[in-house]
């Protein structure tokens, strides 16, 4: 029987997945990396579906992983790195997991008007440790923080999936909203403003409130 090629299996996960460890020394807990004594939280691992959730193609991690020098073995950050993921290195306190985890983790680019936030939310994280026999004791090290998601928000409204998945996450309540409106200007335009049923002006408006209708069936039905 054939053993199951792990890392083949990780890399292509329907689940985004990365590992984030520090450039050297001690990293930064939710936003505190500005702070730290090093230069920050980097990317050690990132599998595909975590490429896409940046926008970055399979091809193209090496615009996003940091690398390790094999004499040192330290992780640096190479000049081919332009995409940065803003997650913590380290989790404070003896906790070791957490799921629900949010997070903004890309912030959008003021001067680039296609950029957009991009958020992770209901991840799951945990410590990664390496424990060791040193003089007869047993020393744990902790190597990073692996992150877990299956899904993430661009912008306000746009939920992700992997696989290029795309959806408007528009509130049904907003929509209910909206036909209750379009209904009243529909009767304001026959009641009130005398107009008939076959005038311009009230087809246009009954064609809006069919539109609207339509859409909430559809919102209703992908839930």
């Amino acid at each position: 029987r054939k053993s199951s090629d792990v890392p083949k299996t990780l890399w292509n996960a329907p689940i985004a997945c990365v590992i984030v460890g520090d450039e050297s020394g001690d990293g930064g807990e939710d936003g505190d990396a500005a702070e730290a004594t090093t230069a920050g939280p980097v990317i050690q691992y990132a599998n595909i579906a975590a490429l896409e959730s940046v926008g970055l193609k399979p091809d193209q991690f090496e615009k996003l992983l940091a690398t390790k020098d094999p004499e040192s073995g330290e992780w640096k950050v190479s000049g081919k790195v332009d995409k940065f993921i803003d997650l913590p290195s380290v989790m404070k306190g003896d906790k070791a997991y957490e799921s629900g985890y949010k997070k903004k983790m890309v912030k959008a680019n003021a001067d680039d008007a296609a950029s957009v936030d991009i958020t992770i939310e209901s991840a799951q994280r945990w410590k990664l440790e390496k424990s060791a026999l040193i003089d007869g004791k047993f020393v744990t090290e902790t190597l990073g923080v692996a992150y877990a998601w299956n899904s993430w928000v661009e912008g306000e409204d746009t939920l992700c999936r992997p696989g290029r998945v795309r959806e408007v996450n528009i509130d049904t309540g907003d929509i209910e909203d909206k036909i209750k409106a379009q209904g009243e200007v529909i009767r304001e335009l026959k009641e009130v403003q005398g107009f008939g049923n076959k005038d311009p002006e009230v087809s246009d408006a009954v064609q809006e409130l069919l539109r609207l209708k339509a859409l909430l069936e559809e919102v209703v039905a992908s839930k």
